[in-house]
C-alpha cells in the first residue's frame, strides 16, 4: 500500500457466462441492440443484481426538489444544467436517495442506473453520460471500496492501478474518490461515502446509510484505446 497506490489482479467470476436477461423495449437514438456499449450497460446491471441489489429507476426529467432542494444546496446554475420550465434534466442518479428513502423501507441494497445531463464537454466529459448510484444500509466504508474494486476487476479483466483520496460531495459526508491510471494520468471513476445528514433528516430515517456511484462512460473509456470519450458511442 505504498504511496496509497494499489494493484489488483482480476480473479472474479472467471468462468461467468452472461445471459441476455434484459430486453430493450425502446431504442435510444444513439444505441442499438448490437452496440458494444449497450452490452456493457447490461453487464453492469447483471453484476449488481447478482450482488442482490434491487434496481429502482428515477426519471430523467426530474423535479428540482429531488435533484437539488432537499439537500439545501439548490442554486439555479443555468450554465451547468439543462432546464425544462420548472423541471431539470437530472444531473445525477443520486436522486435515488431522496426519492426512495421516505417511502421505501431500506432493508435491502438498491441501485439506479441511467443517463444524466450536464453542460460540460471535453476529452473526458460529455453533456450526456451513464451513471450508476447505489445505497446500502448499515455497511462499512471499506466494504464499499471492495465492492467497487470487484466491479472494476470484473469489467477490466486485467491489472490496473488505482488510488483513493478524500474529497467532498453534496450527497455524502466523509467522502472518498476512486481514480484509476490511464495513459499516465489519473481518471476519476467513482465516489462513495456516508449519506448526507440532510437526506437522513428529511426522510425521517435513523439508520446509517452508505452511498456510492460510478461514471460508466469513464469505465468503458478506460477499456478502449481511444483519446476522446465521445468515441465510445461510435
Amino acid at each position: 500500500m505504498k504511496n496509497n497506490i494499489f494493484i489488483i489482479k482480476n480473479n472474479y467470476l472467471k468462468n461467468l457466462k452472461l445471459k441476455s436477461i434484459y430486453i430493450c423495449k425502446k431504442k435510444n437514438f444513439f444505441l442499438n441492440y448490437n452496440n458494444n456499449y449497450f452490452k456493457f450497460i447490461k453487464k453492469t446491471k447483471f453484476f449488481f443484481i447478482k450482488k442482490k441489489f434491487i434496481l429502482l429507476q428515477t426519471p430523467e426529467i426530474e423535479e428540482l426538489f429531488f435533484n437539488y432542494k432537499l439537500l439545501n444546496i439548490y442554486k439555479k446554475d443555468i450554465n451547468g444544467s439543462f432546464y425544462l420550465k420548472n423541471k431539470i434534466l437530472r444531473t445525477h442518479t443520486s436522486c435515488l436517495q431522496n426519492r426512495f428513502l421516505k417511502n421505501y423501507f431500506l432493508n435491502k441494497k438498491i441501485f439506479n442506473i441511467g443517463k444524466v445531463y450536464r453542460n460540460d464537454i471535453d476529452s473526458i466529459h460529455l453533456p450526456m453520460f451513464f451513471q450508476i448510484d447505489f445505497l446500502i444500509n448499515n455497511y462499512k466504508i471499506k466494504k464499499i471500496l471492495l465492492l467497487l474494486l470487484n466491479f472494476l476487476s470484473f469489467m477490466f479483466k486485467k491489472k490496473f492501478y488505482f488510488r483513493i483520496r478524500k474529497t467532498k460531495f453534496p450527497f455524502t459526508i466523509n467522502s472518498f474518490e476512486l481514480d484509476i491510471l490511464k495513459n499516465f494520468n489519473w481518471l476519476e471513476i467513482a465516489g462513495f461515502g456516508e449519506t448526507n445528514k440532510n437526506i437522513i433528516l428529511n426522510n425521517f430515517f435513523k439508520k446509517k446509510i452508505i452511498a456510492g456511484g460510478l461514471g460508466l462512460d469513464r469505465v468503458y473509456y478506460f477499456l478502449k484505446k481511444i483519446n476522446n470519450i465521445k468515441y465510445i458511442y461510435d
